[in-house]
């Protein structure tokens, strides 16, 4: 949605004076876009050319900026009876569980389409015509916004695009109306859409310039301190205004001194925050005239400055009400997702009373949990569901569902896998699932495989009592760097380290289905993907996973391996990065072979919409022979739903006994109905499971009623 452009609200006399001077420094884009008219040119100019920042450019930044475009957005549900119509505080789980239980997500900046996405999505034809027929049913797009790179002098774009700035569409994925045209055609095929907030770090863009130029309605909205110039000298050199670079830990102890930053941050004190600290900006000349340097709170980058949610003025919250008003009751989507894990612990430090109960939740997450709560209380209003989006540690997971949001990413299943799928480990898996069960976490309401294509975040092992040698040890397997708690890969790239297979071997065609090494890919992908299908709550698959997207061979510094281009349908890899290798084949071939990975990953996601597995109960996770765990959970319409696993790389008899009131009786392997080597006695069951194999079973009645004619890839 664009905003008004008006002209200058200054004297026009005054405006043409002021242009006559060189124009005061202001950040410039890096592509052309369009000024209000009459407004300055996009050069900079020295400090000295004018006594104040230039008004028109200021008015300029303003229509781009996000604050900007909070009031026209707000005034659509202002003293209107919008605000009534949903309750905030109502749980409607069991609608979305029901409706859409399986999305395919989609990273823009990913996938190729050979055209803006939107457009090409909604072009009839292709990827969406196939989703329900996939046994998919909602389209997640993230991130989407308008990314801060224009604005980057270091020319440096953030990795997958997570640097929105703006709350309007990245134009590179289309217009507002290639959106509603695309919405429209999913709602006929009754497929459901969702997508993101803007993060609580955002890019650098309109809206830090404006508050450090101090335009006052900007005031507040980032956590940003103007450091007087007699402390200059404890600031870096930076030849820019927006050359922000970090401050070094003596400068920061030095600052906080001199009363001007906080002695520490509760954030700074929890192992698992996203790595940031202060920055400082170079000289900037203010709306008054006068030139000052900030100092400013950041995560993960100094270019993704964080804002300020506690600040009284509440700016940082009309950003998320008006984008929750655009993104949830206008476009009417779905699911949002939310980006919080910035203002966790982003408070004073304060060390817990003498004899207080350790709490993880307590005072170290404000404002962050009551950020959460808030936003999703108000996406709830109008209508949608609330998604936390960022990795969290385990034991914080309880703490989160007990606030107001619908859903949270799962932090346990996607480490723990990779971690038993390169170690042939499978007890820290079965810990933590075991860990969750004990706090209670409801598991209908994690959301399983969100992001999860791009990197393994191994931060949630750090819950465990060995976690951090266990990341080291995962980090040597991977080839990464050992004390990194990342590894940037994709699933199939995972899986053919652990197989040892060198990216040459892993990128076959599906024409060569029946090669063994192939099809020890195959299996061993969808041992990880198994841990999202497998499991109740909300699954989500990408194309990544569904085409066997491999790691780049070679990448710069900037690009991590496994953000080469995806193909979205067909063969079309053309972008701004190069095409990666897929082991598995475009969507468009698979989809043709009824044999290929596309059709078993749909075979799976099919069951678990018609056993309404999404709204299951875990009941229970055995642990069998080294490298095998197992997970049994009751459906919600009568029977169990059994995923049992074996990591190891030598074949594996699991035997397991169930829990009292659960027997085998009619028993279905979902991918494999004629599948041998089963037997059963009331309530033991014996297994054997191929070397990193994952099985699916349906236990009890219904599992008779599943599918009982169909064929794979028939349409439900």
């Amino acid at each position: 949605m664009s905003l008004p452009r008006g002209t200058s609200r200054f004297p026009i006399v005054l405006l043409a004076a002021l242009l006559v001077c060189c124009l005061a420094t202001a950040c410039t884009p890096k592509k052309r876009v369009a000024r209000p008219a009459g407004g300055p040119p996009a050069a900079s100019a020295p400090h000295n050319a004018l006594p104040r920042a230039d008004p028109g450019y200021l008015q300029w930044l303003e229509k781009q900026s996000m604050l900007g475009a909070a009031p026209e957005l707000t005034a659509r549900v202002s003293g209107t009876e919008l605000i009534w119509r949903n309750s905030s505080t109502a749980r409607r789980l069991r609608v979305l569980l029901e409706a859409a239980p399986n999305w395919l997500s989609l990273n823009p900046y990913t996938v190729s389409a050979g055209q803006p996405l939107f457009r090409a999505l909604s072009g009839g034809g292709g990827l969406p015509d196939i989703l329900p027929q996939a046994g998919l049913n909602g389209l997640f797009i993230a991130p989407t916004g308008e990314r801060a790179d224009i604005w980057n002098k270091r020319n440096q774009s953030s990795p997958g695009g997570e640097n929105a700035a703006s709350l309007h569409f990245d134009p590179a994925l289309g217009t507002d109306a290639d959106f509603e045209k695309l919405a429209q055609a999913l709602e006929q095929l009754q497929i459901q859409t969702g997508g993101e907030l803007p993060p609580a770090n955002t890019g650098l863009g309109p809206d830090f310039m404006l508050q450090a130029r101090r335009a006052a309605r900007f005031n507040g909205l980032y956590a940003m301190i103007a450091v007087p110039q007699k402390d200059w000298e404890l600031l870096p050199r930076l030849p820019d205004e927006w050359e922000c670079l970090p401050l070094r830990p003596e400068a920061v102890a030095q600052l906080a001194g001199r009363g001007l930053l906080p002695e520490a941050l509760a954030r700074d004190s929890l192992p698992w925050a996203t790595p940031g600290g202060w920055a400082a900006t170079g000289e900037v000349r203010g709306a008054d005239g006068q030139i000052r340097r900030w100092v400013y709170r950041y995560s993960g980058d100094p270019l993704r400055p964080t804002l300020l949610w506690q600040d009284p003025s509440g700016r940082a919250r009309r950003i998320f009400s008006a984008a929750i008003i655009r993104h949830t009751g206008l476009q009417r989507q779905t699911l949002a997702g939310l980006r919080l894990e910035a203002l966790m612990g982003l408070d004073a430090f304060s060390s817990a009373p003498a004899g207080a109960a350790e709490d993880a939740a307590s005072p170290l997450l404000t404002p962050g949990l009551e950020a959460l709560n808030e936003t999703a209380q108000e996406v709830r209003r109008y209508g949608g569901w609330a998604m936390q989006d960022d990795v969290l540690p385990p034991s914080l997971t309880a703490t989160v569902l007990d606030g107001a949001v619908d859903f949270t990413r799962d932090a346990v299943t996607p480490a723990a896998a990779a971690y038993a799928l390169l170690s042939g480990d499978a007890a820290p898996l079965a810990a933590l699932l075991r860990a969750a069960q004990a706090a209670g976490v409801d598991q209908s309401r994690l959301a399983r495989g969100l992001h999860d294509w791009q990197a393994v975040d191994w931060r949630p092992l750090l819950d465990l009592p060995q976690g951090r040698e266990l990341i080291r040890m995962a980090q040597h397997k991977a080839g990464g760097p050992p004390t990194a708690l990342r590894l940037w890969t994709t699933p199939a790239s995972l899986a053919a380290r652990a197989l040892g297979l060198k990216p040459s071997d892993a990128a076959l065609s599906s024409a060569a289905a029946i090669a063994d090494k192939n099809a020890t890919l195959r299996q061993a992908c969808l041992l990880l993907l198994s841990w999202r299908v497998g499991l109740p709550g909300l699954s989500f698959v990408s194309p990544q996973d569904l085409t066997g997207t491999l790691d780049l061979t070679q990448t710069t510094p900037d690009l991590p391996a496994s953000l080469g281009l995806t193909p979205l349908w067909q063969e079309n890899a053309a972008g701004p990065t190069p095409p990666a290798p897929l082991a598995f084949g475009p969507l468009n071939r698979q989809w043709a072979d009824k044999q290929s990975f596309l059709h078993t990953v749909s075979r799976l996601l099919r069951a678990r919409k018609e056993t309404g597995l999404a709204r299951g109960r875990l009941l229970a996770v055995f642990s069998g022979p080294p490298g095998c765990v197992a997970a049994l959970s009751a459906l919600p319409d009568g029977g169990h739903w059994l995923l049992a696993t074996n990591f190891s790389a030598e074949k594996r008899t699991f035997s397991l006994t169930l829990p009292d009131g659960v027997t085998a009786g009619a028993l279905r392997d979902i991918l494999n109905p004629q599948a041998p080597a089963l037997t059963q006695n009331g309530r033991s069951l014996k297994l054997d499971l191929d070397a990193r194999q994952a099985r699916h079973l349906l236990l009890g009645d219904p599992a008779a009623n599943v599918f009982p004619s169909r064929q794979p890839g028939a349409t439900p």
